[in-house]
C-alpha cells in the first residue's frame, strides 16, 4: 500500500511540473499579430510577389472578372504551371504569406488531373479565386521548387 501512495505522489509531483511548463510555453508565445488590407489592389499586389517568387512568367497568368451578383464582382486568376511545379508548395507559402491578413485559403485538387483551386476567404467572403492547371508545354521553363 505504501509503494502505491508513493507512485501516486510522483504522478502528481509530474503531473504538476508538466501544467507549469506548458503555462510557461503558452505565456511565452507572442500572440499572432495580424495585418490590414485596405484594398483589393493591395491583395493583388501580394498575389503577384508571390508569383514573382514563384517565378510565374506573366504569360502563364490569365485573369477574369466573374461576376456573383449585381453587386459583386471577384477576380479569378487562371495560371498553367510545368508538371513539376508543387501546387501543394505554392499553395503552402502562399497560405503563410496571407494568414497575416486574415486571409483563409482552402482548396480543392481535381483528380486525375491534380489540377487546383485555391479560394481566397475573408469574413466568410471568397475575395480571389487562383486556379493551377498543368501545360506540360511549359515543362522547359525554370520554374521555383520551394
Amino acid at each position: 500500500m505504501e509503494h502505491f501512495k508513493n507512485g501516486k505522489k510522483i504522478v502528481t509531483a509530474l503531473l504538476a511540473f508538466t501544467c507549469i511548463i506548458s503555462g510557461i510555453i503558452l505565456a511565452s508565445t507572442p500572440a499572432p499579430t495580424f495585418q490590414r488590407l485596405d484594398n483589393f489592389g493591395e491583395l493583388d499586389s501580394l498575389l503577384q510577389v508571390q508569383f514573382q517568387e514563384s517565378r510565374i512568367l506573366s504569360s502563364q497568368i490569365r485573369t477574369s472578372t466573374v461576376h456573383v451578383d449585381s453587386n459583386l464582382t471577384r477576380k479569378e486568376f487562371r495560371i498553367e504551371v510545368p508538371s513539376r511545379f508543387s501546387k501543394t508548395l505554392f499553395h503552402v507559402h502562399l497560405d503563410k504569406k496571407l494568414t497575416p491578413y486574415g486571409l483563409d485559403t482552402p482548396a480543392r485538387v481535381h483528380f486525375p488531373s491534380r489540377d487546383m483551386d485555391i479560394f481566397l476567404y475573408y469574413n466568410n467572403t471568397i475575395l480571389r479565386t487562383l486556379r493551377l492547371t498543368t501545360d506540360t508545354d511549359l515543362d522547359t521553363l525554370q520554374t521555383e521548387q520551394f
